[in-house]
């Protein structure tokens, strides 16, 4: 037997067993996608809360329904007589509950307040006709923030999509792939930046 022979034929198929299985694993498109929900009810840094006071007594100028706060850099909003509040990174119920404490019994007697989401937004750049940020108006996939933005320009690497999302995970989508099939079509969420880089 010529076991020099053996050992070169089993060397070269344990080498090609390997590289099929690396670029199986490289490529991305046979790994198991598991479905991504937005945390659409945590507040984010740079979208705007809405908040609404009702039933206080008297008629305090301050307040009154569907008020706009922007939550700043800091992740705080400035609101009638607590003036700077922590909201990044809290739910609406929860900031809800918050307000209500610090706001009853030492500045009214009752109050009603009720919380909801002003502007969210997402954004886009690169390779796109129109990049910057885009109000978030409810469901949206990454096929559809770019055509929000007027599309890909032709010099766009389709294959590489990055999504960058607001909790700090990032995803690449080929987006040619996506345009055939829903199912890798990517959902996009309030505070995701996408960017759509250039090919080589």
């Amino acid at each position: 037997m010529n076991w020099k022979g053996l050992i070169t034929a089993l060397t070269l198929l344990a080498a090609a067993a390997g590289w099929t299985g690396c670029a199986l694993l490289g490529s991305g498109d046979d790994k198991k996608l598991e479905p991504y929900i937005c945390q659409s009810d945590v507040i984010r840094v740079g979208e705007t809360v809405r908040i609404s006071f009702y039933d206080a007594p008297g008629n305090d100028p301050i307040l009154g329904a569907d008020k706009d706060f922007p939550v700043r850099n800091d992740g705080t909003i400035n609101v009638p007589h607590l003036q700077s509040v922590a909201a990044a990174g809290k739910t609406y119920g929860a900031l809800e509950r918050e307000l209500q404490t610090n706001y009853v019994p030492k500045y009214f007697g009752r109050l009603t307040i009720v919380i909801k989401p002003g502007d969210r937004l997402y954004t886009v750049a690169g390779e796109v006709k129109s990049e910057g940020r885009q109000i978030y108006l409810g469901e949206t996939t990454v096929l559809r923030a770019i055509s929000s933005c007027g599309g890909f320009t032709e010099y766009a690497n389709r294959r590489k999509v990055k999504i960058l999302r607001a909790t700090g995970e990032t995803e690449i989508v080929n987006c040619r792939k996506a345009a055939d099939n829903p199912k890798y079509d990517r959902p996009i969420c309030p505070g995701d930046h996408i960017v759509v880089p250039r090919s080589l």
